[in-house]
């Protein structure tokens, strides 16, 4: 049925007892109401008569005497219980004909009945109402028997609905029926002309309790006891019917605690009466009930199911405790074998003390390096010098960084044209290639005494060669290694007599400065910046530029997130 059906529902459309039963209800409800009317009113309905006689002659009431007349039954029972007895007998004779199949109609009204008793105590337990607490409890509900009666296709719903607690049912209800039975069971009281109280406490005994959905069945003068009684007896009930019992104990408890101030042991007290009143008010009334879950039994799951929370939280602790411990174990032998890849990454780049013309460092990102730099001097005296940057990062990069550093140590040694061992370096990498990774490479030769230059730049960055007055950028004139093979790669030729040649890495030019005043965003140092940098600082000793750039990227630069590598080739 559409969430519009429920929408438009009106007080109308629900059922009602018949006009006798009627009469007879709103006459239980005056105050000024007499014996002699209810038994007027009580003789022409021979089945209440049965049920009367039958509940005052019952254990329920106990009493010594047999009672034979509805008169004296009127007098026995009191005008509270005579109203609870007549609001049951015309729930049911206004239901009578109606049939949910495979709808329990017998555990709905056992649910009721066990609402009904433990509001009945709890309206003890706080000096409230009692017998109010007892009939509200016994229709607060009511409208969810509506709702299957409305929607019979859902009856199948019904035990799933019944073995959830509280809060999660009326979740389910609201999804399955775009409506709830508070909403109804209002909509019924209304319907049929019960006082104020017994609306408000029916239509409001989950939403008092829901901070979203406080004020829609009335104003702060409704949130009154009786609510808040069969709000804890619907949990009373759940205690016997959820598939989780220990957790309906456990929330019973503290929401007692929280409305009515009520200890734990008076809670167990109140359930364990519960089974026996159940089974004496079942029978009192002519309705069917299923053997009592003892409460002694409840406590029994309650208590095992902590001691198995406890075991397996401490399991679980265990587990963590051990995990933890092989995490710490892999992540030391982890950094152990990377400060050995680093020790040899190290041993690959050159000692700067060798070469005074020459000066260099890396910093790298992470543990391991994808950035390479090389130079030494052959036999000759010509310095060979070469820098590169691996695509990627960490342990990949690091292995291709250093095939690529040792392949041009290696030709460097037995060839003697530099723009053959680029090309051969070029045809092995694209050989063994994987994951498409690629090197951007400068490498040269330099005379130290002529200071005649010879450099190739593949896919790199350009080398900046920079005077008193000019600066010469030496552009990429192909691809990187390991793209294409069988590239010729030609040669340039310059000078650098009175200059500096500086070779670096996209980590300068790509890492972003620091916040200055109210800039959010960070920009990059670029080309110009890190120029800029070089020309400041080209007039020092060749040692003391590298140092000074070193400072200015731990001054001005954000935390790197690539590699930064240098080289300084001085022609002066």
């Amino acid at each position: 049925m559409s969430a519009l059906f429920y929408r438009d529902f009106q007080p109308e459309d629900l059922p009602v007892p018949n006009k006798q039963v009627m009469q007879l209800i709103q006459y239980t409800l005056r105050e000024d109401a007499e014996i002699d009317t209810l038994t007027k009113l009580i003789s022409v309905n021979p089945a209440l008569i049965a049920q009367l006689l039958g509940l005052v002659n019952s254990a329920f009431f106990g009493f010594r005497h047999k009672v034979q007349t509805i008169s004296d039954a009127v007098v026995a029972m009191g005008m509270d219980s005579l109203r609870n007895l007549v609001l049951c007998f015309a729930v049911k004779e206004a239901l009578a004909d109606k049939d949910v199949p495979g709808f329990d109609i017998d555990i709905f009204w056992e649910d009721s009945i066990r609402r009904a008793v433990a509001a009945k105590q709890l309206g003890y337990l706080i000096n409230g109402p009692i017998e109010e607490a007892f009939t509200a409890g016994m229709l607060q509900d009511i409208g969810l028997l509506i709702l299957f009666l409305m929607e019979p296709d859902k009856a199948d719903r019904w035990p799933l609905l019944r073995s959830n607690l509280p809060k999660k049912r009326y979740e389910m209800e609201e999804e399955l029926f775009h409506t709830t039975h508070d909403h109804v069971g209002s909509l019924l009281m209304k319907r049929w002309n019960l006082q104020e109280p017994y609306i408000s406490a029916i239509g409001y005994h989950h939403s008092l309790f829901d901070n979203k959905k406080t004020g829609i069945y009335g104003y702060e003068k409704n949130q009154s006891d009786l609510a808040g009684i069969m709000h804890l007896s619907d949990l009373c009930n759940a205690v016997y019917t959820s598939h989780d019992k220990p957790e309906a104990l456990n929330i019973l408890k503290k929401e007692s605690k929280k409305i009515f101030s009520l200890t734990g042991d008076q809670v167990e007290f109140l359930l364990s009466l519960l089974s026996d009143q159940v089974k004496e008010t079942s029978d009192a009334l002519h309705i069917s009930s299923g053997h009592q879950i003892d409460f002694d039994n409840i406590l029994d799951q309650a208590n095992r199911k902590l001691i198995e929370d406890n075991i397996s939280y401490q399991e679980l602790t265990w587990q963590l405790q051990n995990s933890l411990k092989q995490r710490d174990e892999y992540a030391a032998r982890l950094e152990a074998e990377l400060d050995i890849a680093r020790e040899i990454q190290q041993s690959l780049q050159p000692d700067i003390e060798k070469i005074h013309q020459v000066g260099a460092f890396n910093i790298p990102a992470f543990h391991l390096s994808g950035d390479f730099y090389d130079y030494f001097a052959k036999e000759d005296g010509t310095i060979c010098f070469c820098i590169g940057d691996v695509s990627g990062k960490g342990t990949s990069a690091a292995l291709l960084m250093a095939k690529a550093i040792s392949l041009f140590r290696c030709l460097c040694k037995v060839v003697d044209d530099i723009s053959a061992i680029v090309q051969l370096m070029n045809n092995e990498l694209c050989e063994t290639a994987v994951r498409g990774m690629f090197v951007t490479f400068v490498g040269g030769w330099l005379d130290p005494h002529s200071k005649k230059l010879d450099i190739i730049n593949v896919g790199h960055p350009p080398p900046f060669i920079v005077d008193d007055k000019t600066v010469t950028k030496i552009e990429a004139a192909d691809p990187p290694l390991g793209v294409l093979p069988g590239i010729i790669h030609p040669a340039k030729q310059f000078s650098i007599q009175n200059s500096r040649l500086y070779l670096y890495t996209d980590g300068f030019t790509e890492g972003r400065l620091k916040n200055e005043g109210r800039k959010e965003v960070e920009q990059e140092l670029g080309l110009k910046g890190f120029l800029r940098w070089l020309i400041q600082s080209k007039q020092m000793p060749l040692e003391k530029q590298m140092v000074w750039i070193k400072k200015e990227c731990s001054k001005r630069l954000v935390t790197q997130s690539d590699d930064l590598t240098l080289m300084i080739l001085s022609g002066e």
